[in-house]
């Protein structure tokens, strides 16, 4: 048994060591980490969002992710046009379960939304990320097979390890591009490319010379209403991205069913919808997903079943995520020219 934990943490170790990124299943839903471009491109003027994610729990110390993200249009009064300046703050915690490896990343973003307009609404979003990550590590709570006793056949504490422990820290910078466009009444449709780490930072730990690994994604979000008078729109989601030799591929769709409009007239009616979603995540994991909305804010979640080689450790349990986010609009007529461009 400690023999299959210790090859079970060890392979994540690895994959953690040689820099890979850490990742959400409700992607949609953490737009300043998937693409820079997203920054500010919104259906309000400010949008406040948290995710929680706990993964793998049935095996060892749960790998735990925590991001913060908030943005919005600025300059809107200043400007002659349809075009506006963003700016945005993501911070993201991630803890990667018994060997205690941690990153801490503090972003500041920034994006320009240029207005193509014509008779179908199109906007073009350039985004930019510079971030400062803190990385650490601490191997003392680790079980080694070093650690295990021949002669009572358990594991033994009182066997010394030598490894310890480390940290570093260093800037990090992505950019990306996104197409926000609408065909018509029914259809929107939101297109992005994104380029993170591209400077390729060079990091230590544990006195080994790391590099962060570039990485490239693409996201495409469509929504598209069933008829005018419809209340339910089917809303596909992928995201892929490539960073070195490894490839994650996420898709699936989400439907949402608006229970009640808010009035143009009255404040009696508020915007209520709910959402249910089914995503598979290729050669990892298959999970469902719920959200609620209700005049601005908004909760969710996600559950995984595990569909990899792992599903016999970790019984096929997989991660469990949930969210939260508040999207303002000021009243007054700057805010009125991003309605109805964005998703």
């Amino acid at each position: 048994m400690i023999k299959k934990i210790t090859l079970f943490a060890a392979l994540v170790f690895t994959t953690s060591a040689i820099a890979q990124d850490y990742h959400f299943s409700q992607f949609y839903l953490a737009p300043l980490n998937a693409n820079p471009g997203n920054t500010g491109a919104i259906n309000s003027d400010i949008r406040a969002y948290t995710l929680y994610r706990m993964q793998w729990f049935t095996v060892t110390n749960p790998y735990k992710t925590f991001n913060i993200g908030l943005d919005g249009p600025i300059f809107k009064k200043r400007m002659l046009s349809d075009d506006f300046f963003a700016a945005g703050l993501n911070i993201v915690s991630d803890n990667d379960g018994p060997f205690r490896l941690k990153t801490q990343s503090f972003n500041a973003l920034a994006s320009y939304t240029k207005f193509i307009g014509g008779r179908q609404k199109h906007n073009i979003t350039l985004g930019y990320t510079i971030g400062y990550n803190i990385r650490t590590v601490a191997l003392g709570g680790v079980k080694w097979d070093s650690q295990y006793n021949p002669v009572s056949g358990t594991y033994d504490p009182s066997y010394g390890v030598a490894e310890g422990g480390g940290g570093t820290g260093f800037l990090d910078m992505s950019t990306g591009l996104v197409w926000n466009f609408k065909t018509n009444h029914l259809f929107r449709s939101a297109l992005g490319f994104s380029f993170h780490h591209f400077t390729a930072p060079r990091y230590s730990i544990l006195g080994r010379a790391e590099r962060l690994i570039p990485k490239f994604g693409v996201q495409w979000n469509i929504g598209y209403k069933l008829s005018e008078t419809s209340n339910t729109t089917l809303m596909p989601s992928i995201i892929a991205y490539q960073q070195g030799s490894s490839l994650l591929l996420n898709g699936g769709f989400n439907v949402k069913y608006v229970l009640e409009e808010a009035s143009r007239y009255t404040d009696n009616q508020t915007d209520k919808a709910v959402y249910f979603g089914v995503f598979y995540r290729f050669r990892d994991a298959v999970y469902v997903t719920f959200r609620y909305e209700l005049k601005g804010f908004g909760f969710g979640a996600a559950y995984e079943v595990t569909a990899s080689k792992l599903t016999p450790t970790t019984k096929s349990v997989g991660g469990f995520e949930i969210f939260l986010q508040y999207n303002g609009v000021f009243k007054n007529k700057e805010s009125k020219k991003a309605k109805a461009r964005f998703l």
